[in-house]
């Protein structure tokens, strides 16, 4: 037919069956392998976006956790082989990497409340201790510390949420790396009666 035609005529694509498979499920792959690569496009996808983190004055935490996300992700859909040469050892590193991601992005949802809570803080104590007047200033404080608030919400609190989705897929993905890390290495013992058993020495 004509798409397995065009398939074969294009010398990228026959010459680069991960290509293909990197995104659907690989027939020659163990199962627990093509669902952690699934998984592993949404921690890129989610990784990227969190590099919006690196723009908060000071606080890099989010995009830190992007970054590592990204690597991660990365390894499990171009450097874990597929078929019988899967590897278990680029599994677990992807694993480290993503595992350490979700750990940097809880802590980046903590810095970054603390942080929006600190600055509306700060102008709710400059309007107590009576920094800024409306009769010098032409500034009333209550609704400066209105305008903070939400102005830094609105940049601040999306980030957060993409923050909090980032660490629960990243989660989930650290998760399967380990079982299907687990998963290779069972299937390259030999078997007695079904049971995987260590290689003689």
């Amino acid at each position: 037919n004509l798409p397995e035609v065009a398939w074969k005529q294009s010398p990228f694509l026959a010459q680069s069956p991960a290509f293909i498979s990197m995104c659907s499920d690989d027939p020659n792959n163990l199962p627990e392998v093509n669902k952690v690569k699934g998984v592993a496009i949404a921690v890129l996808v989610f990784g990227v976006i969190s590099c919006l983190g690196f723009l908060v004055p000071g606080e890099w935490w989010g995009g830190l956790g992007g970054v590592l996300a990204v690597i991660g992700a990365s390894v499990l859909l171009c450097c874990t082989g597929s078929g019988a040469s899967a590897s278990a050892g680029s599994h677990i590193g992807a694993g480290v990497l993503i595992a350490s991601a979700a750990i940097v992005h809880a802590v980046a949802v903590i810095v970054y409340i603390v942080f929006w809570a600190n600055v509306v803080n700060a102008v709710n104590d400059n309007c107590d201790d009576d920094v800024y007047s409306y009769n010098q200033d032409g500034v009333d404080c209550d609704d400066l510390a209105s305008g903070v608030g939400a102005f830094i919400g609105v940049l601040i609190w999306p980030i957060i949420v993409i923050d909090i989705a980032t660490f629960c897929v990243e989660l989930i993905c650290a998760i399967f790396s380990f079982q299907a890390a687990q998963a290779v290495r069972a299937q390259a013992l030999p078997t007695t009666a079904g049971v995987p058993v260590a290689k003689p020495v």
